[in-house]
């Protein structure tokens, strides 16, 4: 029994091993040997600038494995797009060595490039790993019912799967079927998947929960969306918006302070005003509504010219700036600084945008990195050079595309605009009938109790000017009495 068991162990490491190998390679010569060696030994630069002397112009060279090989340089050789690109455009997984196939198969199975839809798999290799944009209808129980099944049948693919739970999660909402979509979420949650991020998780699971009253799950699942994530100033919105919902008038001042905090004024957009002055009506302090409404024409100003400007022509004063300090500092709020005021605010939410940039940016870090192993080759890289310049202009005709796409998402932004001005106007028309109609409603709002504002415990920031300590953010703290009682005007 134990002969058997070892002589299994034996065969099934002896197959790793050949699967492993570089045997397929060519070696009638010094030169095809030595690169082989050094395949074999994991020396991947050195094997780029042996593969000229060894295979260029040969017959190996011209067949789909020889292609594949020379992606695999590439893709190992920090040039990943340009690999892919290669394998897919010259090579056909059928016409493969089995063992570099197998190669080529684990590499589309892990590749963020892949498995985030930033480069599309094509001809044969759709077979191995169909990376295609992938929508499904999904608008009553049988269509539901059917993405569930197919869901279930991908088990053994989480990430192909995970597109599919994706799409069950936001849309099963839309009918009704919030259970179906936090199962989804579940799943997605658990399964190990690497294309849905956990953020994005934790927010829809949170608008789920909303939807389906569970204010408090509601809460706990924005509040595990980290600063550091684009969508944490839309969490704290949405934080908001269900404390206001649970009438707590206390934590739902307290959300939109941290909103309308100056170090956030870049960030946040029209709604969040709206939600504080709204607040503010619920408890009756008008004089903050209105000063709401003075700090909303203070800021946003500006931006709203810069976002109309964009829609029209594609350009604005700072685009031009912000891009270029996209391009080399990565796709990102951080990256944009103080100019992302002059971006739609769901520029680093949206995945066409990002997916444009982020490609463009990989495509001239290859470039760059072609152009620089090519000029250690004494004159025998001119196949990298090519590659080089032809990943730069791919680069710069992504550019347009993504301006393309922002002009889409400020003209998005222009209309939410225009409905929050007129939502904030009724607001302050409510405010001006309700203080002509009931003179019981003037005068100042209440303060922190002596007793509250004495606690050794609790460290007071007064809410003034416009200097902010980052701790604050997210830390207010307010204290609210009911609103009077109202002599008959209402909203």
């Amino acid at each position: 029994m134990f002969q058997t068991v070892l002589f299994a162990l034996v065969v099934i490491l002896s197959s790793q091993a050949q699967a492993d190998s570089f045997d397929y390679l060519p070696a009638d010569q010094a030169a095809q040997k030595e690169f082989q060696s050094l395949m074999a030994a994991g020396n991947y630069r050195q094997a780029l600038r042996a593969w000229n002397l060894a295979h260029r112009g040969s017959t190996f060279a011209v067949t789909s494995s020889g292609q594949a090989t020379y992606a695999y340089l590439l893709y190992q050789n920090g040039m990943p797009l340009l690999g892919l690109q290669h394998l897919f455009e010259h090579a056909q997984p059928d016409e493969l060595n089995s063992s570099l196939r197998s190669k080529w198969t684990k590499e589309l199975k892990t590749s963020s490039l892949i498995q985030k839809g930033r480069v599309q798999t094509s001809r044969g290799w759709k077979k191995i790993n169909d990376n295609s944009p992938f929508t499904l209808q999904i608008s009553n129980q049988k269509e539901l019912a059917q993405a569930i099944n197919k869901a279930a049948q991908l088990r053994k693919d989480v990430n192909a799967q995970a597109r599919i739970l994706w799409q069950i999660a936001t849309q099963a909402p839309q009918f009704g079927q919030v259970t179906a979509a936090l199962k989804a979420l579940d799943q997605l949650s658990t399964s190990g998947q690497k294309v849905i991020a956990s953020d994005q998780i934790l927010s829809s699971r949170g608008r789920v929960l909303y939807q389906k009253g569970d204010l408090t799950g509601a809460i706990e699942a924005f509040n595990q969306i980290p600063k550091s994530s684009s969508l944490w100033v839309e969490s704290v919105e949405e934080r908001a918006w269900a404390y206001l919902k649970r009438d707590d008038f206390d934590k739902t001042i307290s959300e939109t302070i941290t909103l309308l905090s100056p170090a956030l004024s870049p960030l946040v957009g029209p709604e969040s005003y709206f939600l504080a002055n709204l607040a503010s009506l619920k408890i009756c302090d008008y004089t903050r509504i209105f000063k709401n409404s003075e700090l909303f024409k203070k800021r946003l100003r500006q931006r709203l010219t810069d976002l109309q400007e964009l829609a029209k022509s594609g350009a604005n004063k700072n685009l031009a700036s912000v891009l270029d300090r996209i391009d080399k500092n990565g796709v990102s709020i951080e990256s944009a600084g103080p100019l992302v005021e002059s971006l739609p605010r769901s520029t680093f939410r949206d995945s066409t945008f990002t997916q444009l940039f982020e490609n463009r940016r990989q495509l001239l870090n290859e470039s760059q990195t072609a152009t620089n192993i090519a000029a250690t080759f004494a004159g025998e890289g001119t196949e990298l050079q090519k590659l080089g310049i032809k990943a730069k202009q791919q680069a710069e005709h992504l550019k347009p595309l993504a301006i393309q796409r922002l002009r889409a998402l400020a003209e998005l932004e222009i209309k939410e605009y225009k409905t929050v001005i007129n939502k904030m106007h009724i607001i302050e028309g409510e405010v001006i009938h309700r203080m002509h109609a009931d003179d019981n409603l003037k005068g100042e709002r209440s303060r922190l109790s002596d007793n509250e504002r004495s606690n050794p415990d609790v460290l007071v920031f007064p809410y003034a000017g416009d200097e902010v300590w980052f701790d604050e953010l997210d830390n207010y703290k307010a204290r609210v009495k009911d609103c009077p009682t109202l002599k008959g005007a209402k909203l």
